[in-house]
This record gives structure tokens, sequence and C-alpha cells, in this order.
């Protein structure tokens, strides 16, 4: 396994080095606009000098847009045109997994966006599987705060990834595994890992701390939880390393660090924090 963080900076492979990662998990936009159909040849040779100079690598390309830019990729074949771009950068990159959303009409029920995944990500997946691509979806609900709840994203649990690979039964769709998203809801996140194994094509490492109080005071109302760098939360880390590690994970493990105490000027003690608790785990033998 390796270990990384997410970003959106390449220069960031220089701080990947200088505090013991192994890589980066890079947002695409820092190298494609994917919906302008334009990659920035600039921007992966200067990975590749970055790659040589520090010997660290881009582990991942992240590309969650179709979450977020509901007015932009309004048909099957804008989605379908923006991830050829992406998996074109991806190559000249080096990289065979593309971390990403598969969005949510909030206009539709719930049969009908299982409909639009379909109908959205079959052309990927065949693209995806000529190739040799995986797409990992994040598991991120999007959904908490007051009601009416509003997501952007679908995916956040079990019964909706079966439904989803159930729609489009391609094995290069997998999940970007995300325990923080999972925990929150109660859901037992070791026992889906263990169900899903087999599409686990990438790890998001990243904690949750509980807030009792808010959850007393405002219901599912409240914001009544956090997330922290791993280590910090309640999230149990070595189990969870023992078993993406007995499962046969080899893939990468990237923190995503939203952690509010270690932020703005803290941010990178906040990586290094995260860095102390997981690298012990994911390379024990290191000296």
């Amino acid at each position: 396994m390796k270990l990384s963080f997410l970003t959106n900076a390449i220069d960031d492979l220089e701080k990947a080095a200088r505090l013991g990662f192994d890589g980066i998990e890079l947002q695409a936009g820092a190298v494609v606009q994917a919906h302008e159909r334009h990659i920035d040849n600039e921007a992966i040779a200067q990975i590749k000098r970055l790659r040589e100079k520090h010997r660290v690598h881009v582990e991942a390309l992240a590309f969650y847009e179709v979450a977020f830019k509901q007015n932009v990729y309004t048909s099957p074949e804008s989605v379908l045109q923006a991830y050829e771009q992406v998996f074109n950068a991806a190559e000249q990159v080096g990289v065979t997994v593309i971390a990403s959303m598969a969005g949510f009409d909030p206009n539709r029920d719930w049969d009908a966006n299982i409909q639009l995944f379909a109908d959205r990500f079959g052309p990927v997946a065949d693209l995806a599987e000529k190739r040799g691509i995986k797409i990992a979806f994040e598991n991120w609900m999007a959904l908490h705060g007051k009601l009416p709840f509003r997501p952007v994203n679908i995916g956040g649990s079990p019964d909706t990834w079966d439904a989803m690979f159930s729609a489009v039964p391609s094995r290069a769709l997998g999940l970007e595994f995300d325990p923080s998203h999972l925990y929150w809801q109660g859901i037992d996140h070791i026992r889906a890992l263990r169900e899903f194994k087999d599409r686990v094509y990438h790890v998001h490492a990243k904690d949750t701390e509980m807030l009792p109080e808010h959850r007393y005071r405002g219901g599912v109302n409240g914001d009544y939880f956090r997330f922290r760098i791993p280590g910090y939360g309640e999230i149990n880390w070595a189990q969870f390393i023992s078993t993406l590690d007995e499962i046969g994970y080899s893939g990468d493990i990237a923190i995503e660090h939203e952690d509010p105490v270690y932020w703005n000027d803290r941010f990178d003690e906040g990586l290094d924090r995260g860095w102390q608790v997981l690298h012990p785990l994911i390379h024990p033998q290191a000296r």
C-alpha cells in the first residue's frame, strides 16, 4: 500500500517528499479542463520533473466535477466526453485510477437517479474498460444539516452501491472507500470494507469525531459530527489498515485533510500528524 494526500497543487509533490509521503492524489483540474477538452501539457511536464527529482508519484487523479456542475454536465454525452479527456490526461501522468463522484439530481426520485447513473456511467465504464482504467466513486452522501436535505452525490451506503453496480455491472467501476462517511451514519465500515473488497479501488483516510451535544440539541438537523485527521477521531485505524491488508488491497490511501483544528497555517501540521498515525501501519518495516 501507498500513503498520499489529496491536493489540487502539483507543487505538493515536493511537500509529499518532504513529509515522507509516497505521493499525492491530484485533483484532475490541475492538469485537464475536462469540459473544455484541454490538457495542460506544461503541467504534465512539471509532474514528470518533480517525480524524477523527488521520487514521489501521483497515485490517482480526482475528478469530482459531475457532482458539482449540474449545469455543465447536462447529458450522458457531455459526461462521456469529459471522462475521455480525464483518461487521456491520466495516461500521460501515468495513473490508472480516477477517483470520482457520480452526482445526484434532487429533482428526480431514487430510482430515477439510479437510471441517471446508468445512463451516464454505462458508456464511461465501457470506455474505461477499453483504456484499462478504474473509476473509484467516493462514498460521500453529501447529506446532513438542516432539512430538507438536498444531496449532490449518490453512493453513501451499501444498498446504494448494490444498486449502482447492478445498474452498471462493469468491473471498471468501484469505490473510493472513505470510512468517515460511513461512521457518522452508524454503518459498520469494517463489514462494508469486507463485503465490497473486490470493488475498493482507492481509499480516503479521514476520521470522524461525533459531537453528542450537537446531536442532542439538533437531532438530524444538527452538525453532530466533524471530520478529523486520522487518529484524532473515533475510527480504529490499526483495525482498518489491517483489514485492507487482509482483503489484499495494495493501492493508495490518501489523507483527505478536512480537519478544522489543523487548518490554514496548521494545515501541514495536520498532514504530518496523520502521517505519524498511518505511516507505521502502512509501512511497518520502514526505517
